[in-house]
């Protein structure tokens, strides 16, 4: 019994330290540092207008200006940009936030996840793969995570394909469903945050009704892909001369 209420109080310990400590710091979050970064409006700049003969089109985050505003106010980022591209019956939704140094601690940029977001929203996860592949033709990305969800409803289908950029790395979520923060990570990125702020991060996501592995190895869509990369998705170990045929 005392065993199991000392390692109750040494956990609250951790957390409430974790929150003490971003408290301290007394981190702007909401302006982040000043200088430096990507510039708004310069992610939607960044991917193509077209793609052969997929067309793109330019989306807001919600169905109306207040559910778009409450979705900024709440991922607090610097930029974003959201572009479906249509050819015929088939779409691939592109989704990327940046948020520049300072601006948002890392594990609050993690939280935002169809694995959370989706899924209070009620949308259920049938499926999940974790760092999967990415080479598509010439263009190597780094590994994504992968799930496929349901609507409320039941009716149809959302393949997805996501990467959260930290720096040049990839955040680690682990091989789980990330409905719910991992408590050590939630601690270990409080800390980091607290002690040296947070690095540039970016937030990229492919959505469609079909799998987002068919739709993005059609060579019409690698400038997409390329300008994905060039966001720091790319491979560092793969070029261009190492992958010719």
């Amino acid at each position: 019994m005392k065993k199991s209420r000392f390692l109750f109080a040494f956990v609250a310990l951790i957390l409430l330290g974790g929150v003490g400590m971003q408290f301290l710091r007394l981190r702007n979050i909401k302006d982040g540092e000043a200088g430096g970064g990507v510039a708004a409006g310069e992610l939607a700049k960044r991917l193509p207008a077209s793609a052969g003969s997929w067309e793109a089109r330019t989306e807001p985050l919600g169905p109306n200006e207040f559910v778009s505003e409450q979705a900024e106010r709440i991922l607090n980022f610097d930029d974003y940009a959201y572009v479906i591209y249509r050819q015929g019956k088939r779409s691939l939704g592109v989704y990327v936030a940046y948020w520049r140094a300072g601006r948002m601690p890392t594990h609050k940029v993690a939280s935002h996840t169809p694995d959370r977001c989706w899924t209070e929203n009620g949308w259920k996860c049938e499926e999940m793969k974790f760092d999967v592949p990415a080479t598509y033709g010439r263009v190597a990305l780094k590994p994504a995570q992968w799930r496929r969800f349901t609507p409320p409803g039941g009716s149809g289908v959302q393949y997805v394909l996501f990467w959260h950029l930290v720096g040049d790395e990839l955040y680690d979520y682990g091989d789980r469903f990330n409905s719910t923060p991992h408590p050590l990570k939630w601690w270990r990125d409080s800390m980091a945050y607290a002690i040296k702020g947070s690095q540039p991060q970016y937030f990229i996501r492919l959505t469609s009704d079909r799998p987002v592995e068919e739709l993005i190895a059609d060579p019409e869509l690698a400038p997409v892909l390329e300008a994905l990369a060039d966001m720091g998705l790319r491979l560092p170990s793969v070029t261009a001369a190492a992958l010719k045929p």
